[in-house]
């Protein structure tokens, strides 16, 4: 595309939205859900747990993955973008298929655009007005968010928002072609399936003829409430009582091989952080050895987080030995986090310290 025609971009018929309409509608109706990437793991009341309960309040016998490909499913690259969903989905063995189209060369447009618009006085105004309507989303999301809202009077916000950013951009490169790419994932469902969509995507696909389902009579479980205690350890803030997280994270007790008896594996991992931070390394230390001798290989992330933050307390506790060991297991997994990767390997070439 040269400079120009990026210039001379205009928005393309709504016509060629409705003209996909027809495909849901020769099946039952399609529900769609917002999902929220990272920001599950802040919102207490909608996180990636209470998601799977509203796919089991629907009676989903098969999700579809708006915005992640068949090959990235079913390869497993998809973890490398730190989704919460991502891996609760996989942790709950979903019936889950990716029907994303591979959409690197649009987003590559778009910030080709972008990079040209800065160029110029007009174009630097275009991306002024821009980034003050991201700036007004985002602060629209630090409001409390259940299930009821994000399907509400949030998604009328992404709305406006979507107006907004459509007028200053324009749909095409603007947007990495979200019409188009949408009408792809259009395309692609199946009959009675439930199709999970990130919430900026939501507006156009109700606009493709998409319905949001009824939420009537649906409320998180108990088991959502957990994963929101396990999320909040993640993230201390200096008035947290610690005592009360850790004995809040450390209740839970379940039959084995349940989601519920996982959780609770990675609870104690959560409060073994607690304890690190305030220098209590024995039983941080007790508790990452006790997980790591149970079934933690779901979710798929924690076997990793669980042997580089051994490996860390066993260094404090001048175990080196016992650390490297906890260390090359990690490296050893057939799946580890990034950033666990990243310390048992910094952990292999010398000991951790709180100095670090």
């Amino acid at each position: 595309m040269t400079e120009l025609q990026i210039e001379t971009l205009v928005i393309p018929s709504r016509k060629k939205i409705h003209c996909l309409v027809n495909v849901v509608a020769t099946h039952r109706t399609v529900n769609v859900i917002a999902t929220l990437g990272a920001l599950h793991a802040k919102s207490p009341l909608y996180n990636a747990q209470t998601v799977l309960e509203l796919l089991n309040f629907l009676g989903a016998k098969k999700v579809l993955l708006a915005n992640t490909t068949a090959q990235s499913w079913q390869s497993g690259t998809w973890r490398d973008l730190d989704d919460p969903m991502l891996f609760a989905l996989e942790d709950a063995r979903i019936n889950c298929f990716g029907i994303a189209p591979d959409w690197a060369w649009a987003e590559a447009e778009q910030q080709k655009m972008l990079e040209f618009l800065q160029q110029f006085p007009q174009g630097q105004k275009r991306l002024a007005e821009f980034n003050t309507a991201e700036r007004d989303l985002k602060t629209a999301l630090e409001i409390p968010l259940d299930a009821q809202t994000v399907h509400g009077s949030l998604l009328e916000t992404v709305t406006a928002h979507h107006q907004r950013t459509t007028q200053i951009l324009e749909e095409g490169p603007g947007t990495a072609h979200r019409i188009e790419r949408l009408q792809k994932v259009v395309a692609a469902l199946e009959p009675d399936a439930v199709l999970l969509a990130t919430l900026d995507d939501v507006p156009v696909l109700l606009e493709m003829g998409l319905e949001l389902p009824d939420l009537t009579g649906f409320a998180p479980s108990e088991a959502s409430r957990f994963r929101a205690i396990i999320d909040r350890a993640y993230r201390l803030e200096d008035h947290d009582d610690l005592d009360a997280l850790v004995h809040q994270l450390l209740a839970l007790d379940a039959p084995a091989d349940t989601s519920l008896a996982r959780m609770a594996l990675e609870a104690r991992f959560a409060a073994s952080g607690l304890y690190l931070a305030v220098g209590d390394w024995a039983s941080a230390r007790d508790l990452l050895e006790a997980v790591s001798q149970g079934q933690f290989e779901r979710p798929s992330y924690l076997a990793g987080y669980v042997l580089a933050r051994l490996g860390q307390v066993r260094d404090l506790m001048l175990e080196r030995d016992r650390a490297k060991r906890a260390y090359t297991a990690a490296l050893a997994l057939s799946f580890c986090p990034l950033e666990a990767r990243t310390v048992a390997q910094a952990g292999l070439a010398q000991p951790f310290s709180l100095s670090e």
